[in-house]
């Protein structure tokens, strides 16, 4: 009587043990994908090959997006893809960054280990660049290298990182040098120019700039091409001193739009009051650009503390005589 008694327990136990065992396999066996899984992505991501294709891509759709700079969408493009560049450089999610300090990201390392070898080229390009993403002032002087370069290529890259970077120690000089030399490529040299400009806002060597920008208005104007007089101009009118305005003045007749238009900038920024009556030589009908007559008409109104006449030539004459 007590055998089958047991037996019945023993069966019984055994079933309801039965449920516990299909319930728990596959919750395992899911775990165990899912880790596969991880560890799959995680190699795939950490192959540098994939990386450095990801970043090569990522890199001219930025360069794209500078090149339309003032649309909304290429802006909003470029914010996005600045963000995307970085955490792919430090191989990392900032957010979860505990400890301050450098990153320690195996992206990170790999890529500046490329910047400094010269083995194959177009991957050393893509680290200099990138590694101007990574936020980090350290990696000012192993991209400054790429930018001291013979090779185009190496240079125009570096350029691109020192100018995301803004380093305050990037010597003005070197950039300089770049937009003046006259064998290099003409994007190149007006991106030289434009990185150093980016540069300006954050430099420790903010005379030094000025000078560079005075010189390339001054003794060298006629041997620079138009991109790189925009920004000289531009980085003039950074810098608000009206001392320089004479300099600029000149490049409101340029035959350049662009140039006129940052002339105009450039001269309310300094309140050179006395170029006044050449900014309204550009409400005229002489001047067929109307971006160039709205630039000049913004200008003007900078000079009169606010005031708008518009297109009025009569009208702002009066309020300029009025002042001298």
């Amino acid at each position: 009587m007590i055998r089958p008694r047991v037996a019945l327990v023993f069966t019984l136990s055994a079933c309801a043990a039965a449920p516990d065992q299909t319930t728990v396999e596959p919750a395992v066996a899911a775990e165990r994908a899912q880790e596969q899984e991880a560890r799959q992505g995680e190699e795939k991501r950490r192959d540098l090959q994939a990386v450095l294709v990801r970043l090569d891509q990522m890199l001219d759709s930025y360069v794209q997006a500078l090149s339309n700079h003032g649309e909304l969408r290429a802006d909003q493009a470029r914010e996005r893809l600045e963000r995307s560049i970085r955490d792919t450089v430090l191989d990392e999610v900032p957010k979860t960054r505990k400890q301050p300090g450098p990153p320690s990201g195996e992206n990170f390392r790999r890529l500046q280990a490329l910047a400094a070898d010269g083995t194959t080229k177009h991957q050393q390009g893509i680290a200099l660049a990138a590694l101007g993403f990574s936020g980090q002032e350290s990696m000012m002087p192993v991209i400054l290298q790429g930018a001291q370069s013979n090779d185009p290529f190496l240079v125009d890259r570096a350029v691109l990182g020192l100018a995301v970077l803004k380093s305050p120690a990037t010597p003005p000089g070197v950039l300089a040098a770049i937009a003046e030399r006259s064998n290099h490529p003409e994007d190149g040299r007006v991106q030289a120019a434009w990185a150093l400009y980016e540069i300006q806002g954050k430099s420790e060597r903010q005379d030094e700039i000025v000078a560079i920008w005075r010189r390339f208005l001054g003794e060298l104007r006629d041997t620079m091409p138009p991109g790189i007089l925009v920004t000289a101009v531009r980085g003039l009118g950074f810098a608000r001193d009206g001392a320089n305005a004479e300099l600029v003045a000149p490049l409101l007749k340029h035959p350049t739009p662009r140039l006129r238009m940052a002339a105009a900038v450039a001269i309310a920024r300094m309140n050179a009051q006395q170029f006044a009556p050449d900014l309204l030589d550009l409400l005229g009908p002489q001047e067929t650009v109307q971006n160039v007559r709205l630039y000049a008409r913004k200008a003007l109104a900078d000079l009169a503390g606010g005031q708008d006449y518009g297109y009025d030539v009569a009208a702002w004459r009066k309020v300029f005589d009025r002042g001298r």
